[in-house]
């Protein structure tokens, strides 16, 4: 797929849930119900959405008629790839994508896996290393010894994960750094996603670039 036609996060959550409702409701639905079933305050936000939908091929608009969205049967394979950004900046925003992976040409995976690339050095004694791009599921519940992206304070982190007697402490893989503990309940802390995979790049060039994004 061309670069220019791959969705965003917020443009593939607005062209899942047309098709989800053409499935369900075999009609397509009103401006006014994806809006109201995405929890947009207002129409013109999500109209920004189905615009670029029509832009990229995904539907077509029908003027004049009320359920006037047409959905073009494609297959996103591509992955949104968020960079790192400081604490208190929404993590998976549009605003943060700095890249897009063809993943699901590949393997299968889950319709919201994400991909996010490693900065620093705390998990190079785990093998990971700055550059590489990681696969996180969100939907994944982590267990003890696995290695998750977690917000501590707002600001993501990757380090492995274990729980105990309602502490969770979040090991980094580097002796020159200290573990991380906080209460399981604490809203200091919020777990992003479970690590399934990653992929090293080999052109450390293009990881440079992508790293001062």
């Amino acid at each position: 797929m061309a670069k220019e036609n791959r969705l965003t996060a917020a443009q593939k959550r607005v062209y899942d849930w047309i098709q989800s409702y053409v499935e369900r409701m075999n009609m397509s639905p009103t401006l006014a119900e994806i809006s109201e079933g995405l929890g947009y305050r207002h129409i013109s936000s999500m109209i920004v959405h189905i615009n670029a939908l029509v832009k990229k091929g995904f539907i077509k608009r029908h003027p004049n008629i009320a359920r006037g969205i047409e959905v073009i049967r494609r297959k996103t394979t591509s992955i949104p790839v968020y960079g790192f950004v400081p604490a208190g900046v929404p993590f998976l925003s549009d605003e943060n994508i700095v890249d897009n992976f063809e993943l699901r040409k590949y393997i299968s995976a889950p319709s919201n896996v994400f991909g996010l690339y490693v900065r620093g050095d705390s998990m190079r004694d785990a093998a990971l290393y700055e550059g590489d791009l990681l696969f996180i599921d969100p939907t994944k519940e982590p267990q003890n010894g696995e290695i998750i992206v977690a917000l501590v304070n707002g600001d993501p982190t990757v380090k492995r994960y274990y729980r105990d007697n309602g502490t969770i402490t979040l090991k980094p893989e580097n002796k020159k750094y200290t573990p991380i503990m906080v209460p399981a309940q604490s809203e200091q802390f919020t777990c992003v996603g479970t690590v399934i995979g990653l992929i090293r790049r080999i052109d450390k060039r293009r990881i440079d670039q992508i790293l001062t994004v």
